[in-house]
């Protein structure tokens, strides 16, 4: 992390304590610089779809820490097309605290969230979200809505947040079997939470805008697969931070024009790229630390072109078709089918398929800790892929507390990895 973004850091760090109000504000300025520079003064060194969604995204961040009284706190894996429909903004923890981060400002949230009580063992993104919340610098949304997909932090922080704001919550139980019975389920409980939010809003939603939001997603799937046919043919810059957005985009985004927008600009791009040449390409496993810059330095295809990210598994763990005729059961359906549901063999199974499909040099698994999850499926992910003949490198990391990054061991260990990929 550079001087400057340190040094801001410190700077919100220092606010947050005694002016949380004045803390919140300052972030959401640099947020909107973010937003201005991306939408008007896009970088050409960057993609056209990478700067669309940054400057979406954090237009949204700037809204939630100033003006969160219309919105939906959520998780990554909640469908969203309801909120979307009534106009209603969402945040999930791992984006607002992936910029919090990204800002150098994580540390004072980290802190106010362990004097919470809340366990450092816990997801450091869901900790930087608590904490943002106990400080005040988060202030109090419309309502929560959380899925039991596909993290166990979550049974934890929405019901805190929610009684910390003492807001409207609504859980949305899947279950582990991946069945009709299920999506029938999922479908009810969905419909209940549209009520609620209905409720809060002091809206009707409307079926037909409804319908249009699933299109939306329908649509944005679609080229999201295209995207992935061609992506293993191209070499793009920046790939780790747009990697990151586009996880984000294939779940709470969807349902959005700008999701739409994303995919066609994210289309057009590898359409255009120049072509694959001498770098090797890797599939991510798992959340990425993008705030370790010199490990994106060395997966981000570089002038250098070393090694590069084509996919990442949260981007395509739900990429399904979806019915805009039948709203509610499409949006369970991708849900109870998210290769994060069910037994960790599915998700691994999904990435050996697209490995296979993409012809790709490596794996890349990042256990991030506090996702035990992703660590107890770590060493079996490594053997099946290695087993079909697919380097793979577990890397054991943070993705949100640049306290226990371990930078220089990762580092040296993806080096090494890289070194590995070169000499094959």
């Amino acid at each position: 992390m550079n001087e400057k973004v340190e040094k801001f850091g410190g700077y919100v760090g220092k606010l947050v304590p005694n002016h949380p109000k004045i803390a919140g504000g300052v972030l959401a300025t640099a947020y909107k610089f973010v937003e201005v520079q991306a939408s008007r003064f896009p970088s050409k060194k960057r993609t056209s779809s990478r700067e669309y969604l940054q400057g979406y995204t954090a237009r949204l961040m700037a809204h939630m820490l100033t003006d969160p009284g219309d919105s939906a706190v959520v998780n990554i894996f909640m469908p969203c097309e309801i909120f979307h429909a009534l106009d209603m903004p969402v945040v999930a923890p791992e984006a607002l605290a992936a910029y919090i981060t990204c800002t150098g400002a994580e540390q004072p949230f980290l802190a106010k969230a362990d004097e919470a009580g809340v366990s450092e063992t816990m997801c450091s993104y869901h900790r930087n979200l608590i904490g943002a919340a106990e400080t005040g610098v988060f202030k109090k949304p419309m309502m929560i809505a959380n899925t039991t997909l596909a993290c166990d932090a979550n049974q934890l922080t929405f019901r805190h947040l929610a009684d910390l704001w003492d807001v409207p919550h609504v859980v949305i139980d899947v279950p582990y079997d991946i069945s009709e019975d299920a999506v029938i389920f999922v479908t009810e409980q969905l419909k209940g939470l549209a009520k609620v939010a209905e409720e809060g809003s002091g809206k009707k939603l409307e079926p037909d805008k409804l319908k249009e939001c699933v299109a939306r997603s329908s649509e944005a799937m679609q080229k999201y697969r295209r995207y992935m046919s061609r992506r293993n043919q191209a070499h793009f810059p920046e790939a780790m931070t747009p990697e990151l957005l586009g996880a984000i985009n294939n779940h709470i985004y969807l349902g959005t024009p700008e999701s739409v927008t994303f995919s066609k600009k994210l289309l057009y791009d590898v359409e255009n790229a120049p072509r694959h040449t001498t770098e090797k390409q890797v599939l991510w496993m798992h959340i990425m630390p993008n705030w370790q810059e010199p490990l994106m330095s060395i997966l981000q295809g570089n002038d250098n072109h070393t090694v590069e990210i084509l996919d990442c598994d949260i981007a395509y763990s739900n990429v399904c078709t979806m019915d805009p005729d039948h709203p509610y059961e499409s949006m369970a359906r991708r849900l109870v089918h998210d290769t994060y549901n069910g037994p960790g063999s599915r998700r691994i199974d999904a990435t050996l398929r697209l490995a296979q499909k993409m012809g790709v040099d490596g794996v890349i698994i990042f256990a991030q800790w506090g996702c035990k999850q992703t660590q107890g499926i770590a060493l079996l992910a490594k053997r099946t892929l290695e087993k079909a003949g697919f380097p793979t490198l577990v890397i054991d990391g943070d993705g949100c507390d640049r306290t226990k990054g371990g930078s220089e061991q990762i580092l040296t260990r993806t080096n090494a990895f890289v070194e590995q990929l070169q000499a094959r």
